[in-house]
């Protein structure tokens, strides 16, 4: 990656800022309020970007979480896979590609990425943010403008990622791109969903058609046996990210900052390092006490770690919703 002092989402915050200079704010007003109506109503199959208003409104209100979701897997990936060399990226459903914005934090040896992306004038302004920032220096690019389900004409990659694109399409649909993703998966395949029961069912899914393909699970579950949550539960995570003043003006919020929830898999062919227990849930907080809820081997349970517990509790003082939790205290 091009040197540079910057950290990546401020990077990104600063080419979508560029992006936007000069666009109605009336118009990115109503095209985000229509978007948002439309993610409610969740669709498969039903395209809600329409418009330049929309794409616009898109990168300003959507980009940066979508982004930070990506890059917190992505990292999770690398930490799961340390084997794993991804000099190549294959990011179906693209959109204005985020995802090599997130993956080359974690893999900074990405040489080449090619950005499937059926909307032509999404996929222009994909290509405008990478040329006003650093993450794509040095990275050969390539724009296909076809569907994800065609995911084999791009041929195989070491990374293929498809962030936010399953809850579009209808599930026959899906499971053949999924397929087709696979098939040209050399290294690792993510998909990453809305932290919704939707969304983590479809990243269930995922999971489950894939094991039975020879997939390894990396991430987030310890194991690649049957689910062991409830059916009434469902796994997902968060991360926080930071808000522009536009996009705390278009999605009518007062905080700087708000909480994106995901649902996501990673799987790999070659052999991962799963983690011994994933925190399911933000973990309680008493005095002198903190309970985990974490997902493991042998299911799910609750630990209950004390102060006199010392190395152990102050792991666990530090511990958050997401990450991988080893007996011995540490993260894992």
């Amino acid at each position: 990656m091009q040197a540079t002092d910057e950290p990546p989402d401020l990077a990104l915050r600063s080419a979508i800022d560029g992006l936007l200079e000069g666009a109605s704010m009336a118009e990115l007003e109503r095209a985000s309020a229509r978007l948002s109506a439309a993610y409610r109503q969740a669709r498969p199959g039903v395209r809600p970007i329409v418009s330049r208003a929309d794409r616009l409104a898109y990168v300003a209100a959507r980009l940066p979480s979508t982004f930070e979701a990506s890059r917190a897997v992505l990292a999770e990936l690398r930490r799961r896979a340390p084997t794993l060399r991804a000099e190549s990226l294959l990011e179906l459903g693209a959109g204005p590609a985020p995802g090599l914005w997130a993956a080359r934090p974690a893999f900074p040896e990405l040489a080449r990425a090619t950005h499937v992306e059926i909307d032509r004038g999404m996929a222009e302004l994909g290509r405008r943010l990478l040329a006003a920032g650093a993450a794509g220096a040095g990275v050969r690019r390539t724009w296909r403008e076809h569907d994800v389900g065609r995911a084999r004409e791009a041929g195989a990659h070491d990374l293929v990622l498809l962030a936010y694109v399953l809850g579009e399409m209808p599930a026959a649909a899906g499971d053949r791109a999924i397929d087709a993703a696979w098939d040209v998966t050399a290294g690792a395949l993510v998909v990453i969903e809305p932290g919704t029961p939707a969304g983590a069912a479809r990243a269930l899914r995922v999971r489950e058609r894939l094991i039975g393909r020879g997939a390894r699970v990396a991430a987030p579950c310890p194991h690649g046996g049957a689910c062991p949550l409830a059916a009434d539960d469902w796994c997902h995570f968060g991360v926080r990210v930071s808000r522009s003043r536009l996009q705390r003006h278009l999605k009518e919020g007062r905080l700087a900052y708000e909480d994106e929830k995901y649902a996501y898999v990673a799987l790999t062919r070659g052999e991962p390092a799963p983690c011994t227990g994933r925190v399911l849930r933000r973990p309680s907080a008493g005095p002198r006490r903190r309970r985990l809820r974490l997902c493991t081997v042998a299911g799910v349970r609750e630990e209950l770690v004390t102060r006199r517990e010392g190395a152990r509790y102050r792991a666990a003082r530090k511990i958050r919703w997401g990450e991988g939790w080893a007996p011995a205290a540490s993260k894992s």
